[in-house]
């Protein structure tokens, strides 16, 4: 059995550990310490990274109550200096802590329990046995969660037998058997059975904050920053508002009604070009069948307009005897069809064809359209299409 250090110290960042083993798998080195201040992945933690007299410490992993460091290069000592990462580390109490709070605080207000949680590497998500959450639920739960880390109440964390450990008031049933270690936040604010890094003191977990939450398997999950981590979050949101300001030329307080206002401005000025571009596309229609009275085929190129255009154009040529390729080299796209009268599959030639030309698109026996890569290969499908269509 590997004695934990980080138990009785979850801050410590360094000890001196005597080797008991070293095993070599996958041409790695698992070492095993009499005791380390390396915590292994489990409990929905990640494991600690660091350094074993200089050399990297690339996983810690727990079996049997021995835990192993796997690392790419051997240990010559017996007694070795054993260095955490200690930014790492308290990352890792700030989410794991948090998130005790934060499940508590919806336990306390709606009854909901914490169905599971996960430590990435940008934040953590809570999986809320609630179907239906509100925003107003979120904000309730978030700020009952931060009024537990204001009390800077003490966290305790001890063993207790199975039975013990059921008289307390836990949130959640206890699953595994033997001794159970045991996580009590303040006198009363939350007591849960976990094997993870925790904080000394609910104060130490900083700020939490939601920053989504989403439908999950019947459940809601949530996603969570606490600490340093949240702090981050925010000094980078806070940056964008200073340059959305910025560029309104408006206070931060002002930017949304700001925004609001520009987007009706916008769909207003899109209606209005909408319009513009049916006439346009009338007045092109028509000139594209004075041009080709006598031929079989319409076929034009725009370079300042895109798909929209093509099938303003085509709505009203449709029902005309004519068959049509019109292209937009602003899209790289192309929309090839006609009146039902040919004896043309168009989405058949597409199919069989299209992937020489660099192409991706389908469509049905009369109309098909395609998006293309280049130029290149744009003009080069409608010089096969005229040529097979001869």
């Amino acid at each position: 059995m590997t004695e934990k250090l980080f138990y009785k110290d979850p801050y410590i960042r360094e000890a001196e550990c005597e080797v008991v083993n070293i095993l070599e798998k996958d041409s790695k080195y698992h070492v095993v310490l009499k005791s380390t201040p390396f915590y292994p992945e489990g409990g929905g933690q990640p494991c600690d990274f660091g350094f074993i007299d200089g050399l990297k410490v690339e996983y810690v992993y727990e079996e049997a109550d021995i835990i192993y460091h796997v690392m790419s290069e051997k240990l010559e000592k017996d007694v070795v200096n054993c260095l955490v990462d200690y930014d790492r580390r308290v990352d890792h109490m700030q989410q794991h802590s948090g998130e005790h709070l934060m499940s508590a605080a919806f336990y306390k207000l709606f009854g909901a329990s914490n169905d599971g949680f996960h430590l990435g590497e940008e934040y953590v998500t809570i999986d809320i046995l609630l179907k239906e959450i509100s925003e107003e639920m979120i904000k309730r739960a978030e700020k009952e969660a931060n009024s537990y880390v204001f009390r800077n109440e003490e966290v305790k964390t001890y063993f207790l037998t199975k039975e013990e450990a059921q008289k307390l008031p836990m949130r959640k049933a206890i699953k595994a058997e033997g001794n159970i270690r045991i996580v009590q936040m303040g006198e009363n604010i939350d007591f849960s059975s976990c094997c993870g890094t925790q904080v000394n003191r609910t104060g130490e977990v900083g700020i939490i904050k939601i920053t989504k939450w989403e439908k999950y398997k019947g459940m809601t999950r949530v996603y969570v920053k606490c600490g340093f981590r949240a702090l981050n979050d925010y000094m980078i949101k806070q940056d964008i508002v200073k340059e959305l300001a910025k560029g309104f030329s408006v206070q931060e307080s002002e930017i949304l009604n700001k925004i609001k206002s520009q987007n009706e401005e916008i769909e207003i000025l899109k209606n209005q070009l909408s319009t513009l571009n049916s006439k346009i596309a009338a007045k092109e229609a028509e000139n594209l069948l004075k041009n080709s009275a006598e031929g079989k085929f319409i076929i034009a190129e725009y370079s300042e307009y895109g798909f929209d255009f093509l099938e303003k154009i085509y709505d009203i040529l449709k029902d005309e005897k004519y068959i049509l390729i019109l292209t937009s080299l602003k899209d790289m796209r192309l929309l090839f069809s006609h009146d039902g009268s040919f004896d043309v599959q168009c989405g058949k030639i597409f199919k069989e064809k299209l992937k020489d030309f660099n192409g991706r698109g389908g469509g049905s026996p009369k109309r098909a359209q395609a998006n293309f890569t280049d130029e290149k290969s744009l003009r080069g499908f409608v010089a096969y299409l005229q040529e097979s269509l001869k």
